[in-house]
């Protein structure tokens, strides 16, 4: 009798110790029991280099963002059980990695490790970054925010002349408004990463975001959305382009900061801001990358029945500048696609499709026209159409021709 009691007492704590490590997390961002003694949440703010050897891109506008952030920090009374780390490129050739630590009214800049060259533009460099992360700032959620240029979906390979060869015309871009293109504008060969490569280093790093943050122009569109599917529950992003200044972080930041985030609410004050800015452009979208797999499905029998004719490309809404269209709206395009007797989508079909799509962009707001900076005139783009996410499915740019068959998207819809 004794020998079983004793096992009954050790099998009885072995299953209490099962259920007390059990209540810590449940591995996918949600919370049990009493976590309040620590690290809950990780924000790694990343702004790799904009520029090239000769200027310095975004630098001063990210040193601003900076500020923003730790104005957001200071009005939410400081940072109870969350930590905000910063990758930040200071030349072409030097990043450091630190901590921002709010204490009593006065930010500290924490230094935890420098780095030198472009490593960051491969996926072991991308994993090297946020394994310094995790070893420096444990946390039961991660979320990420990438500051850059952007370039949507497209692969650096497949540029010869950019930024000019996306433009209408060939001028100094400093000469408009500026915007924001992830990669340099001016050097997109040494210093771009490709979504691809991306997603390979966040898995490398075995993270899955609760968010990713792109304040970059043109990356709320369906094939980086589903390349990243893996790696982030949510991305926030914009179908266009976006104004140099970015992301109004001091007024977003309860939220971003926040382990369950108000999505609508996020988009909500990124869309009260812009109204009244001095350039009263902009969009954003938050898309609930878990629904990807779904839409993939729907877009893989619409595409076995239906397709564009030549004569409704020029009517689907278009949501860049780009010299010849490379994104144009997902639902505008669904919605002008026929089959070989030019008849509309089952209904049946496009109402999945429509239920879908609303499900996965789960808050987007726009202004009434959006601008870009890829055109000498005529900058302003009118929104007529907008659900929140672009395709380059339809695109006959020269780039998207090159590069979008080589998407897995592409890949799983067609």
């Amino acid at each position: 009798m004794k020998a079983k009691k004793k096992r009954f007492i050790i099998f009885l704590s072995c299953f209490l110790l099962l259920l007390a490590l059990g209540s810590c997390s449940s591995g996918n961002g949600i919370t049990d029991g009493d976590n309040s003694g620590i690290n809950q949440q990780t924000i790694l703010v990343y702004m790799p280099w904009t520029g090239s050897n000769s200027d310095n891109g975004l630098y001063s506008i990210f040193l601003q963002n900076l500020d923003s952030i730790q104005e957001g920090i200071k009005n939410a009374g400081g940072l109870s059980n969350k930590k905000v780390l910063v990758f930040l490129s200071t030349s072409a050739a030097n990043s450091q990695l630190y901590e921002i630590i709010y204490n009593r009214g006065d930010f500290i800049h924490k230094s935890i490790k420098d780095y030198t060259g472009n490593f960051y533009t491969s996926a072991s460099g991308i994993t090297e970054i946020l394994n310094d992360v995790k070893t420096n700032a444990p946390a039961l959620n991660y979320a990420l925010i990438i500051g850059s240029h952007g370039t949507g979906w497209t692969y650096k390979d497949d540029w010869t002349h950019y930024p000019y060869e996306a433009m209408a015309t060939f001028y100094k871009i400093t000469n408009l408004i500026r915007t924001r293109f992830f990669g340099s504008v001016t050097d997109l060969k040494d210093y771009a990463t490709d979504i691809p490569t991306l997603a390979e280093g966040i898995a490398g790093a075995r993270v899955k975001f609760q968010y990713i943050l792109f304040d970059d122009c043109y990356m709320a569109n369906v094939e980086t959305a589903y390349t990243l599917r893996n790696v982030t529950n949510f991305l926030l992003a914009s179908t266009s382009e976006v104004m140099d200044i970015g992301m109004p972080y001091k007024e977003m930041w309860g939220n971003l900061s926040s382990q369950a985030p108000s999505y609508t609410s996020l988009v909500s004050e990124f869309y009260d801001f812009y109204k009244n800015y001095q350039y009263p452009y902009g969009a954003l979208s938050a898309i609930d990358c878990r629904k990807l797999d779904g839409l993939a499905a729907i877009m893989k029998k619409i595409n076995k029945s239906y397709s564009l004719s030549e004569d409704s490309l020029g009517k689907v809404q278009i949501l860049g500048g780009y010299n010849s269209p490379i994104f144009y709206d997902l639902y505008d395009y669904v919605n002008h696609l026929t089959g070989t007797n030019h008849q509309k989508i089952d209904e049946a079909l496009l109402k999945s499709f429509q239920d879908t799509i609303q499900s996965l962009v789960r808050h987007t707001a726009h202004t009434s026209s959006l601008y870009t900076a890829l055109r000498s005139d005529d900058n302003l783009i009118p929104i007529i159409n907008y659900c929140g996410i672009a395709i380059s499915d339809p695109s006959t740019n020269r780039v998207a021709l090159k590069g979008k068959e080589k998407t897995e998207w592409w890949k799983t819809t067609h």
